[in-house]
């Protein structure tokens, strides 16, 4: 009887101190509220974004205690109300400060008992890949391909780990059963593949394309038949046709044919030696096609898996004006899918000495019906060595020409005397390129007399073999599960295979009735279904990847060995529940063998073995799944694509290498942060850089070859450094014709100090684009502030984007205006990207700028703690957890704020280890 009055009482006193502290709220807050504040924070005008009209007395509510605290500190400032504005008595703000103060304690309290809860949450369908394929030893490529499978998911905090978001409803967990039928049909449980061969000799085989070569037989009659490389190279008089009527292609006599003069290849030892131009196709990128088989993509990739390409190839870079760095190779699988694979290989072997050389890709096969392409091409330096000969393409080209002037007299609404001459002269175009196809005499194709052939790149192509799925067999997933499949098939059997995979499964130890249920279903299904047991431990496993307790993460649940619940609200973890959070954490995946033997002898809660782990688990290349989940959200990696890409036509600079290299810097630069267990201040700002050739080209940095990505040091010029000058970012927060500097703005704010800007009014409107005047974005952005509304907002957000005005919307250096019809010339705006930021730091240039974030650093690492603390939660951080956030902080600040020491403090926290 005594707990329940005890309970009885504490409720009674809740109830009592939530009346007083409402009774307070309407005699004395609301009043000075409504005095002082609402006349710039109602509905209707919302002064920087902020509403106090929507402020309840409910600090439990949203982010009600944040908002309190950030209102009490304004006061306490004296910012708020505004100079120009009545001041309201000492007594008066000494009465709301106290009020304010005192909720927010109580808040505290509240939040504190209950032990900063981490919410029960299933995995998200990155976690759900690593898991399964951690559990089937499967390719990582192919986890990539389940989690693409699988519906991507809700966000909480900017992170997908937040229990709010990823919920579970009938048609997710149908998802998760066709997921699962899928691997284990594919991955685990299929029939043997059968490995193909195919081969391919470009030397006597014909093109699909045609080459574009005919021939007259004994009899004179002319043959066009498209033939191989090798009968071409054995004509004394090869020739080309000329279409002489065009609406009558396939008539014969509709049909000309002259000399066709040189060939873009040559026969030679046995195999085919390209020039760098010519009659052989275009690929992407302005490469050149080679012959190959076209089909090997349709025929040739029969399932999901690694596939290998070999040939015998040999390279001339050339000479003088004319070399190249390098020649390359590039294999292109269906370019511009979701599947898309690009690989290349330089070609280093001389023209002289062909050597072997191989390609190993994993490839998807994609949905059925998909047409699938493939393509080979090689890097020719963007010059025809051979040219359509000028004498007939000329005259072709006159009545295009010709037609273009009509239509832009026509657009121009020019006088009609002008476009009466103009169509006169088309007609004559026309009746001249007539004449032309009749009586030009050849030959077709001609040398480039400005380019000698000699200089130029070469490639030399021997026969080419192509072999695939390669993969292991049987799978390791398969034999893992049943070791002895062959020998055995009784119901002890069944109950050994789960007794060894439900531990894994569940990443705990698993209850022997929990075993004796999925073995009996299993049986149940053999007996009723007719399946072998092979099928039906299939059956089983299906079972398990679709119960709770492999899809849900904070529910593992012990073998009775856990520590003992200290209250009734505040409960540390046990080992397993830890084991599990600590490597969903670092590995957004299951924990590995060390740290189940921790957890099952109860030391991984120590917290010298917590820290050891912690240590060891960011060494492991696993901690890559940290980099592409973490980071790859906060540094909103994963949503490049979903921005706006810059247009080639105004920066034609920009190129896949550079889309690709853009979207990889982010990434390594954080994991060499990591890994080196450097200041997480170098995200501000650093003396280093970790970029490949195609980066160090755009930054105009000297000395850097070849795709990997290495680090090196910024340059003296202060340009790049940290993450605010990265191309891939800049680019993402562009509209792919000028910059957003506002959208800068935004995302240094929220990404950086996690301190998401309001959304604009609904009258807001966008900023307009340039029409006629030759004005700069800030001039724009300057008009736009004339607006008290608008001012109040964009005063405090715009100086953090106009600071990085001098990256264009490619991330590439400007000092002047460019996009939207200018070119960055000494004729359009000089840029001024000066400010103040909201302290009063003054600021001139981009270097100071970021010079004065690192002099405010004490909030990005409050803010890039928050969010850390956010994605090890899954859920999102409030005033409530505040001690706990300045706790780690006060830890980083005493370990020189290194990254490692701020994840140190975060798992070590009580949140981290309670639940």
């Amino acid at each position: 009887m005594l707990p329940r009055l005890l309970l009885l009482s504490s409720v009674s006193l809740t109830l009592a101190a939530h009346a007083r502290a409402d009774a307070e709220y309407r005699e004395i807050v609301a009043p000075f509220l409504e005095k002082h504040c609402m006349n710039c924070h109602d509905a209707d005008t919302a002064r920087a974004g902020f509403r106090m009209d929507t402020l309840g007395g409910d600090f439990t509510a949203g982010n009600n205690a944040g908002l309190w605290k950030e209102v009490m500190d304004r006061i306490n400032s004296g910012e708020m109300p505004p100079k120009k504005k009545a001041r309201p008595e000492a007594k008066e703000s000494f009465a709301v400060v106290s009020w304010i103060a005192q909720q927010l304690a109580e808040t505290t309290k509240r939040a504190q008992g209950a032990g900063g809860r981490v919410p029960l949450r299933r995995l998200n369908r990155v976690e759900y890949a690593n898991t399964v394929s951690d559990l089937f030893s499967l390719d990582p490529q192919y986890a990539r391909r389940i989690e693409k499978e699988l519906p991507a998911d809700g966000q909480v905090g900017g992170f997908d780990r937040g229990a709010a978001a990823l919920f579970m409803d009938e048609g997710q967990l149908a998802q998760y059963m066709a997921v699962a039928d899928m691997l284990l049909d594919e991955a685990v449980f299929m029939e043997q593949p059968q490995t193909q061969k195919l081969a391919w000799d470009a030397v006597r085989e014909k093109w699909i394309h045609g080459i574009g070569v005919s021939w007259k037989d004994g009899t004179g009659k002319v043959v066009d038949d498209n033939p191989t490389p090798e009968f071409i190279a054995s004509l004394k008089e090869p020739l080309a046709r000329i279409q002489v009527d065009d609406n009558n292609e396939a008539n014969a006599a509709a049909h000309r044919y002259v000399p066709h003069g040189p060939m873009a290849f040559a026969v030679k030892n046995g195999g085919v030696e390209y020039l760098s131009g010519g009659n052989n196709y275009r690929s992407h990128d302005n490469q050149r096609s080679v012959f190959h088989q076209h089909d090997w993509a349709k025929k040739g990739v029969t399932r999901d898996g690694w596939y290998r390409l070999r040939f015998k190839a040999g390279a001339f870079a050339g000479e003088g004006g004319e070399k190249q760095k390098e020649v390359k190779l590039v294999m292109e699988y269906c370019y511009g899918s979701p599947i898309q694979v690009v690989k290349g290989v330089v070609i280093d072997a001389p023209l002289e000495a062909p050597k072997d050389y191989e390609i190993l890709v994993y490839l998807e096969q994609g949905p059925p019906g998909m047409d699938r392409s493939w393509n080979l091409a090689w890097d020719n330096g963007n010059k025809d060595v051979v040219i359509e000969n000028p004498a007939f393409q000329a005259v072709q080209w006159a009545p295009v020409l010709a037609a273009g002037d009509i239509e832009k007299a026509l657009l121009e609404k020019k006088p009609a005397d002008q476009i009466a001459a103009l169509r006169k002269k088309s007609e004559a175009a026309l009746a001249a390129a007539a004449r032309n196809r009749k009586n030009f005499a050849g030959p077709l194709w001609i040398y480039d007399p400005e380019l000698d052939p000699a200089k130029r790149p070469r490639l030399w192509m021997g026969p080419m073999e192509w072999e695939g799925p390669l993969m292991e067999w049987p799978p390791q997933g398969r034999t893992a599960l049943l070791p002895e499949v062959a020998e055995r098939s009784d119901v002890e059997y069944v109950r050994e295979v789960f007794r060894r995979f439900l531990p894994r499964a569940y990443r705990r130890p698993a209850l022997e009735e929990e075993v004796e249920s999925v073995a009996q279903w299993t049986l149940l299904s053999k007996n009723e279904r007719q399946l072998s047991l092979e099928q039906a431990v299939r059956e089983g496993v299906k079972n398990v990847l679709c119960s709770p307790a492999f899809l849900y993460l904070g529910g593992e649940r012990g073998s009775g060995d856990g520590v003992k619940a200290k209250t009734a609200d505040q409960q540390p973890l046990d080992p397993w529940q830890l084991a599990s959070r600590l490597s969903y954490l670092l590995w957004s995946g299951p924990p590995d063998d060390r740290l189940r033997a921790l957890a099952a002898d109860g030391k991984l809660g120590a917290a010298a073995v917590l820290r050891e782990e912690v240590k060891r688990m960011i060494a492991d290349p696993k901690a890559g799944e940290f980099v592409r989940s973490f980071a790859g959200q906060w540094l909103s990696v994963r949503n490049f694509d979903n921005g706006t890409p810059p247009n080639r036509d105004v920066y034609g600079h920009y190129d896949d290498a550079l889309r690709e290299s853009s979207r990889r810097e982010p990434l390594e630069f954080f994991s060499e942060v990591l890994r080196r267990d450097l200041p997480a201040t170098s995200f501000l700002e650093s003396d280093f850089l970790v970029i490949n050739e195609r980066l160090a080209k755009h930054y105009g940095i000297e000395g850097v070859t070849g795709d990997d990505f290495r680090r090196v040091a910024t340059p003296a010029d202060g340009r790049r450094g940290g993450v605010l000058g990265m191309a891939g970012i800049l680019t993402f927060l562009a509209d792919g014709s000028r910059t957003l500097p506002v959208r800068r703005a935004v995302w240094v704010l929220d990404a950086l100090w996690n301190q998401p800007v309001p959304p604009p009014p609904p009258n807001a409107g966008n900023l307009p684009a340039i029409k006629e005047k030759n004005l700069s974005v800030r001039s724009r952005l300057d008009q736009h502030r004339l607006s008290e509304n608008c001012a109040s907002c964009h005063d405090r957000v715009d100086p953090f984007g106009l600071a990085l005005e001098n990256y264009d919307a490619t991330g590439h250096w400007r000092d002047r205006q460019n996009g939207e019809g200018m070119s960055g010339n000494d004729d359009d705006p000089a840029l001024d990207v000066s400010g103040q930021l909201s302290g009063g730091r003054n600021f001139a240039t981009v270097q100071e700028f970021k010079a004065r974030l690192l002099d405010e650093k004490k909030f990005f690492i409050k803010g890039f703690t928050e969010k850390l603390l956010c994605y090890a939660l899954g859920r999102p951080i409030n005033y409530g957890d505040y001690p706990v956030v300045e706790q780690i902080t006060t830890h980083a600040a005493q370990h020189e704020y290194r990254l490692q020491e701020i994840i140190q403090a975060t798992v070590a926290s009580p949140f981290f280890t309670s639940k």
